[in-house]
């Protein structure tokens, strides 16, 4: 039951479907059946006790009963990196392989791969997994589209729904299982919805690369990005969303999924040359913080310094790929001590980064410090004033890597931000 999967079924069961919920880990079973969420999801918690106190959703004891119990199975399986940024799929295999051996009737079943899995291996990895059992089945494709932080509300609402099939039959099914959507759905075929969720987010990450590199070339010829990305607005073949600049892309997908484009497109004789470039500037942008800090406060041996946000981006608890962990650890090899806070992501930062002091609050890890840096855009952060930066902290140097602050109300605080 991770991101993926819960967030799923508990979306489904609130569309009135009955859910049967099952996870490899023993712990997070036990947790999500006493109705905790083995993760942090705006509005997860409620939402998974109503549907658990309904019956809608249940935790089943092992892959058979899910099996059983089912009529369409999804796969929701990570599928993370390999030391060679390849895409690891033995957790997918293992669990392809728990379905095939979970029921001896001979009911024909959906199977549904939502994990991020590169073209071609929902068919030539798990279908031959799924042929053994000797049971007819229909196999589908149905990547995920979910933002961390409004997850729920991208399950419940999606603004598009891709479904790859193997047959008319499978879409038929999986259309029926959403037809509470209102945005578009695209039938494919697999090979397709599979690369489709590739190309979504290696697009997403080259753009927040672009906005990055454009800010950087600004911030040094002395000119605004700000009005920079108000000009490339105005032209209607650029869409600005996802081009504000800051310390660069986290998160359970975007760096991963490139990474595996790279190995895959090498590993098939295709060398790529734009991705690549797009993970080399994502792994040096966070520096930019840290050097606008040294202009601002010089030599960081022996300051104390405010790192304000641990997870990778606000609303989630979600610290893998998180920028904080270069930034925390660039400070700490400079001699500083690094005081660091999130409302959610705290205990699972300090894991990584054990070095760093954990504080209980933002005025705690500002007060006495001699700079502060935020990596993560909370909205208790933006409430943050000027006023409160002198009061509390021994210098108000205040670097904004998330450009969530004005800096026209920063008076009295040194300000600097990227861009």
């Amino acid at each position: 039951m991770g991101p993926t999967g819960l967030i799923t079924g508990v979306a489904f069961a609130m569309k009135r479907h009955r859910v049967l919920a099952f996870d490899a880990d023993p712990n997070r079973n036990q947790d999500t059946a006493r109705g905790r969420p083995p993760f942090y999801e705006p509005g997860l918690r409620q939402s998974l006790r109503k549907m658990l106190s309904t019956k809608r959703l249940a935790v089943a004891p092992d892959t058979n009963s899910v099996v059983r119990g089912s009529d369409i199975v999804f796969l929701c399986i990570g599928t993370p990196s390999r030391p060679d940024g390849s895409m690891d799929d033995a957790a997918l295999i293992a669990a392809a392989q728990s379905i095939s051996e979970g029921s001896s009737d001979r009911r024909t079943r959906t199977i549904v791969v939502k994990s991020t899995v590169l073209p071609g291996t929902t068919e030539s990895v798990v279908r031959p997994i799924l042929e053994r059992s000797g049971r007819a089945f229909h196999l589908g494709m149905n990547p995920e589209f979910l933002q961390e932080g409004r997850a729920l509300n991208d399950a419940l609402a999606p603004d598009r729904v891709v479904l790859g099939v193997d047959s008319p039959s499978t879409a038929r099914i999986l259309k029926g299982l959403y037809q509470f959507a209102h945005g578009p759905i695209l039938v494919t075929a697999i090979r397709t919805a599979e690369a489709i969720k590739y190309a979504t987010n290696a697009f997403l990450a080259t753009k927040v690369a672009f906005a990055n590199e454009l800010a950087n070339v600004c911030e040094t010829l002395g000119v605004s990005y700000d009005e920079v990305h108000r000009g490339l607005s105005l032209d209607p073949r650029i869409n600005p969303r996802f081009m504000v600049p800051g310390v660069g892309f986290g998160g359970s997908c975007f760096a991963k999924d490139v990474r595996a484009l790279v190995a895959a497109g090498k590993g098939h004789g295709a060398e790529l040359h734009l991705l690549p470039a797009v993970l080399d500037q994502n792994e040096t942008q966070y520096l930019r913080t840290v050097g606008l800090l040294e202009v601002e406060v010089g030599d960081l041996a022996g300051k104390r310094i405010a790192l304000l946000g641990l997870a990778f981006k606000g609303g989630t608890d979600d610290v893998r790929e998180s920028r904080a962990i270069p930034i925390a650890t660039a400070l700490i090899k400079r001699g500083a001590t690094v005081i660091g806070f999130d409302p959610r992501a705290g205990p699972k930062f300090q894991n990584e980064v054990p070095e760093m002091r954990l504080a209980e609050s933002v005025q705690e890890a500002l007060s006495g410090s001699h700079g502060a840096i935020f990596q993560a855009d909370w909205p208790e952060f933006r409430r943050l004033t000027a006023q409160q930066f002198r009061r509390w902290m021994a210098d108000p140097v205040v670097v904004d890597g998330r450009r969530i602050l004005d800096p026209r109300k920063m008076k009295g605080v040194r300000f600097r931000r990227i861009g």
